[in-house]
C-alpha cells in the first residue's frame, strides 16, 4: 500500500497541505465542533450495539488523553487564551488555525481541523473574506476531501492575491490528486519565481505519477544537494523521494530516504503510515507492529496495526481490532464522511475478506482521487473479485503514469491472465515498459 500524496506536502515552514495519501480520519467539520466541544469515540463500540444516548449534559462519554506539552500545543494554548482575551484579532485567530492545522498533520486528530476553521469562522462570513482565511478553509476541506469547495477557495484567494504561494501549492496538490497533471503542473509553475526548490518538489510530485518517475528522480537528487536536514523542507523532500524510488523499484534507496525522514521527523502520522506500508509489502509486521503500538486511535494507523497482526498470525490481538475497525467504519459512513474510502475498501478486502464490497468502494475512491494506493487497491479488488474489466480505470492510469512498482507489475499481469490467460500476461509483463 501507499497513501495519498496530499497528505505530506510538507513545503512551507508553516504548512504542509494533505498529499492526500494521509492517513486522516477527519469527520464533517460540521460535527466536530459542538457547542460544548464533546467529541464522540466509538472506538470499542461493536458493530451492531445500540447508540449511547447520553441522559444529561454532565454525563462523561469518553475521556481524551492529555496532549503532550510540546511546543505546537503549548503555542495553540496560549494562542487561544490571547485569543480569548483579545476578542476580533485576525492575524491572531489566522495563526491559531494554521497552528491547528499543523497540529493536524503531526497527529491527524479531526478535531483539529474543526478547531482551525472555528478560529476563522467570523471573517469567513463576510461578503468578501481576507484571502488569507479563504486558503485556511481550502486547506480544511482539501483534508476531508472537499476538493471542488476547496479549489472555490483558492481561485478567489489567488484573485487577490497572485502571489500566494501557499494557494498555489494547494491547488497544484488537490489537481494532482484528481489526475488533472496538467493543471497541477501549471501552478508548480507559479511557484518558480517565488521559491524554486518549493517550485521543483512540486513539479517531481507531478511528474512522478505522470509518466515522468525518472526525471522526478534525478531531480529530487538534485534538490537534495541543497537541503539540509535541519530545513524544514527536508521531510516532505525525503518522504516524495522515498515513494518515487518505490514505484521505480528501488527499494534500498526508498528505505534509506523513509529512514532519513524519520530521523528528523518520527512523530509524523503520514510518514509512518507510509513507512508501515513499505514494511509490510517486504513482511516485516514486527517492525510495524512496534512503531504503531500507540497509535490505535488514529485510523488509519489502527488499520496498518491490524494489518501487521495479521501478516504476523497475531489472532488473538487482530479480532478484537477488526470489529473495532469495523465499527468506526460503519459510524463514518452513518455520519455520511466518505473521507476514508481508500482505507474502507482495504479493510474490507484484507481483513474481512469481502472482495465485492471492497471493490464498490474502490471504484468509488477512484472516482474522488487518483493516486498509487487507489490504483492499487482497485487492481487488487478486481482480481481477488474476479472482474477484471473493473479495473480498466486503475490499468489505463497505470499505464500512463509508467511506474514500475514490482507489486503494480505483478497486479497488472494478474488482470491480464484473468482476460487473456497466463500466456499474454508475460508477454504483456516483459514488453510494457510500464510494468
Amino acid at each position: 500500500m501507499a497513501l495519498e500524496r496530499s497528505a505530506v506536502f510538507k513545503v512551507l515552514p508553516d504548512y504542509c497541505p494533505n498529499r492526500t495519501r494521509v492517513v486522516k480520519r477527519e469527520t464533517s467539520v460540521r460535527r466536530i465542533l459542538c457547542g460544548s466541544c464533546v467529541f464522540l469515540s466509538l472506538a470499542g463500540a461493536l458493530a451492531n450495539a445500540a447508540p449511547v444516548r447520553p441522559q444529561q449534559d454532565s454525563q462523561v462519554l469518553e475521556t481524551l488523553p492529555p496532549r503532550a506539552h510540546d511546543a505546537l500545543n503549548s503555542a495553540i494554548a496560549s494562542m487561544h487564551a490571547a485569543l480569548a482575551a483579545g476578542g476580533h484579532n485576525f492575524d491572531l485567530a489566522a495563526e491559531l488555525a494554521k497552528r491547528h492545522l499543523e497540529r493536524f498533520r503531526r497527529d491527524q486528530d479531526p478535531r483539529d481541523l474543526g478547531q482551525a476553521e472555528a478560529a476563522i469562522e467570523p471573517w469567513l462570513r463576510q461578503p468578501n473574506p481576507p484571502p488569507r482565511a479563504l486558503v485556511l478553509r481550502a486547506s480544511v476541506r482539501q483534508s476531508n476531501h472537499f476538493f471542488a469547495s476547496a479549489l472555490d477557495d483558492l481561485d478567489h484567494a489567488i484573485r487577490a492575491q497572485p502571489g500566494d504561494m501557499e494557494a498555489w501549492l494547494i491547488r497544484a496538490n488537490i489537481l494532482q490528486v484528481q489526475g488533472r497533471y496538467l493543471e497541477a503542473k501549471q501552478s508548480c509553475g507559479r511557484l518558480i519565481l517565488m521559491n524554486t526548490v518549493i517550485a521543483g518538489i512540486c513539479l517531481a510530485n507531478v511528474a512522478a505519477v505522470s509518466g515522468r518517475p525518472e526525471q522526478a528522480d534525478l531531480l529530487l537528487q538534485h534538490l537534495a544537494e541543497q537541503i539540509l536536514p535541519t530545513d524544514p523542507l527536508y521531510n516532505w523532500l525525503m518522504i516524495s523521494h522515498a515513494e518515487t524510488a518505490v514505484w521505480l523499484g528501488k527499494q534500498e534507496a526508498a528505505e534509506q530516504f523513509f529512514r532519513n525522514a524519520l530521523a528528523v521527523n518520527p512523530r509524523d502520522a503520514y510518514l509512518k503510515a507510509a513507512w508501515a506500508d513499505f514494511l509490510l509489502d517486504r513482511n516485516r509486521p514486527k517492525e510495524v507492529l512496534a512503531l504503531l503500538a500507540a497509535d490505535i486511535r488514529n485510523d488509519n494507523l489502527f488499520l496498518r496495526l491490524a494489518l501487521a497482526e495479521k501478516q504476523a498470525g497475531l489472532n488473538a490481538d487482530l479480532a478484537p481490532h477488526v470489529e473495532d475497525l469495523r465499527s468506526r467504519f460503519a459510524a463514518s459512513a452513518e455520519r455520511g464522511d466518505r473521507v476514508h474510502l481508500r482505507e474502507e475498501a482495504i479493510f474490507n478486502l484484507k481483513l474481512l475478506n469481502d472482495p465485492e464490497k471492497a471493490l464498490s468502494l474502490a471504484e468509488a475512491d477512484w472516482q474522488v482521487q487518483k493516486e498509487v494506493a487507489d490504483c492499487r487497491i482497485l487492481m487488487e479488488a478486481a482480481i481477488a473479485a474476479r472482474q477484471p474489466a473493473r479495473a480498466a480505470p486503475a490499468m489505463m492510469w497505470l499505464k500512463t503514469a509508467r511506474l514500475r512498482h514490482p507489486a503494480l507489475t505483478n497486479l497488472k499481469a494478474r488482470l491480464a491472465s484473468l482476460v487473456f490467460g497466463t500466456g499474454f500476461a508475460m508477454q504483456t509483463t516483459h514488453g510494457d515498459p510500464s510494468a
